[in-house]
């Protein structure tokens, strides 16, 4: 097979992944994209590696035509892009992924939790999914990221302004925010690695 679209075709339905959009999703890529592809209007893609993992097959195949299919004897496994969050710290992006538990949309992100944050629900090594484009609501908990340290806190309405950071222990009065960026994103999940 000489050209990417055939090679593309073939793989998909020799996978049982017919729909341009259910692969899309797979892949984490625009649908548009296979479209693009599949009628020949794009010889090559830098999406191929992603098409490839996601429908289990080599990516040497799929892009060069080199090889087979499967590629090695070892089968390999397929991997469902839209999983894949991506790790950030107190920097920003670290260029890690994690694989969630179930398909997230793509601006969400994963902060670990490198200390105790006074939150229980987000202990150290907690991993903390949040969505960065969700204005936090009362009690709802949020991750911050303040003089360069990644913490979580529940968000409190009130106050003068922008509303208050708190933690679980009463005794620890809450404080103002002066600044809202320092809020990173609310909290939707929270994965505790060990109880202990």
């Amino acid at each position: 097979m000489k050209t990417l679209s055939e090679r593309l075709k073939l793989a998909m339905h020799q996978s049982g992944h017919t729909s341009q959009s259910d692969l899309a999703k797979l892949a984490g890529v625009n649908q548009s994209i296979i479209s693009k592809i599949l009628t020949g209007k794009n010889e090559t893609s830098k999406y191929s590696g992603k098409l490839a993992a996601a429908l289990g097959i080599s990516a040497d195949w799929l892009i060069n035509g080199a090889g087979s299919m499967e590629g090695s004897d070892v089968p390999i496994q397929k991997i469902d892009a839209s999983r894949l969050v991506p790790v950030w710290d107190e920097k920003g992006d670290t260029g890690d992924v994690v694989s969630w538990h179930e398909s997230v949309p793509n601006s969400y992100r994963i902060y670990l939790m490198k200390k105790n944050t006074g939150i229980e629900k987000a202990p150290e090594g907690a991993l903390v999914l949040v969505n960065p484009s969700l204005k936090p609501g009362n009690n709802e908990l949020v991750v911050t990221n303040i003089r360069g340290s990644i913490s979580a806190y529940r968000f409190l309405e009130g106050g003068a302004g922008l509303g208050f950071l708190g933690v679980d222990d009463s005794r620890i009065p809450p404080f103002e925010i002066s600044d809202e960026s320092c809020i990173e994103g609310v909290a939707e999940q929270i994965l505790i690695g060990r109880l202990r």
